[in-house]
């Protein structure tokens, strides 16, 4: 669904988009189910808890590609190149073992930006750095030279778990701030701790093989080894 353009799969644009509509028809048909037959289980409360603002559904549907990615590719692949950055540079991983700083979460989505790039509309006119932007032009917003930026970041190339402040946009801001942050970030905390406490002698068997994806930062395999 969304690295169609990855030539592994060796397929084109039209199959993940075709992919992305089967799971969200296939999604509006379970809401339609649970709104039936309600069940123990989570669709049900979404969708058939009566006057708590249970979702449609169409909105169901379409909110099941949103966790696919927004709640999954997201925060496995930020953990991915946090892990491959720990055991690329041995003195991190021993400062968070030592330490295990609250910070790093936090400076892992910045480090990593999983999601590369993503598109807005201008809702009026207005100015940006010099550039005039009009009312209804696309706009391209680049997470990844963002969280790169000198003039915001010091050493901006290093993975710092230390780095604070630390105002990266992995998370967005105002109405598109991500209301799985939390989650997402004890989510990354509680597999580097238990990394750190289960398997402290875990080392680098191999590169990662990266995705190729226009708006993904992915990892599809990151191969590790252990002495034990």
């Amino acid at each position: 669904m969304v690295a169609y353009d990855d030539p592994e799969y060796a397929i084109t644009e039209e199959v993940g988009v075709g992919a992305a509509m089967e799971l969200i028809g296939s999604a509006m048909n379970r809401a339609v189910a649970r709104k039936r037959c309600p069940a123990a289980d989570i669709v049900s409360r979404l969708v058939a808890a009566e006057d708590r603002g249970n979702l449609s559904s169409d909105e169901f549907g379409f909110f099941v590609p949103l966790l696919a990615v927004a709640g999954n590719e997201t925060t496995r692949n930020a953990i991915s190149h946090g892990m491959h950055a720990f055991l690329t540079h041995p003195g991190r991983r021993e400062l968070y073992k030592r330490e295990r700083p609250a910070t790093t979460a936090e400076e892992i989505v910045r480090w990593a930006t999983p999601v590369v790039s993503f598109q807005r509309t201008a809702a009026q006119d207005t100015e940006l750095d010099g550039q005039k932007v009009k009312k209804g032009d696309r706009t391209g917003l680049f997470h990844s030279s963002a969280h790169h930026d000198p003039e915001v970041f010091e050493h901006p190339e290093a993975s710092d778990i230390t780095r604070d402040p630390d105002p990266h946009l992995g998370f967005g801001g105002g109405p598109h701030f991500r209301l799985g942050k939390s989650l997402a970030v004890k989510e990354i905390e509680l597999i580097f701790d238990a990394i750190a406490d289960v398997l402290p002698d875990l080392a680098l068997a191999a590169e990662p093989r990266r995705l190729r994806a226009a708006w993904l930062n992915g990892v599809k395999d990151l191969r590790v080894r252990t002495a034990r």
